[in-house]
């Protein structure tokens, strides 16, 4: 049995001298979801790990989690 996707649409916005970045937030509910895996509170989780994008020649945008080092 395949569960769906979460979805949900988010505006963008720009950051930084003209505009430089822009950011897309990630749900809470996907942290939240992350940091339980792993044993972690939310705070716990965001000091620990980063948000890891990945894009190529694929449609759409990956993002992973990863340990942050030392």
């Amino acid at each position: 049995m395949a569960t769906s996707a979460y979805e949900k649409k988010y505006k963008m916005r720009t950051t930084g001298e003209n505009g430089l970045n822009i950011i897309v937030s990630i749900p809470r509910i996907v942290i939240e979801k992350e940091a339980r895996q792993r044993n972690l509170t939310i705070s716990e989780f965001i000091e620990q790990y980063y948000a890891v994008a990945q894009y190529n020649s694929f449609e759409g945008i990956h993002y992973n989690f990863e340990l942050k080092k030392g």
